[in-house]
């Protein structure tokens, strides 16, 4: 069952939502809605290469690579996140955060 807990990214000056689906961590910012895309598509269990080509390709992205392991990775916009969970079927496991 997804665990949905709120956390703050002090380094960031923001609060984050988080869903734990299987180990797996996807966060939400609340200051721009910016969801971590890298872990969104760690939950679709495609290969390392084929998730970052998708990720490499997103117009407005910020990529994080120091800190927290949970906020690691390349952010994307909220209405893109959403367009792959639902591509992937993940709009119900990510429910709370979506």
């Amino acid at each position: 069952r997804p665990r949905f807990t709120t956390v703050e990214w002090v380094a960031e000056h923001t609060m984050c939502y988080q869903v734990n689906v299987n180990g797996t961590c996807v966060t939400r910012r609340q200051d721009n809605n910016m969801i971590n895309g890298t872990k969104l598509l760690n939950m679709t269990k495609i290969s390392r290469g084929k998730r970052d080509g998708i990720l490499k390709v997103e117009k407005d992205r910020m990529v994080i690579k120091a800190g927290i392991i949970d906020f690691r990775g390349v952010w994307i916009t909220f209405k893109r996140a959403k367009q792959l969970a639902s591509q992937y079927g993940l709009i119900d496991t990510l429910y709370p955060l979506l």
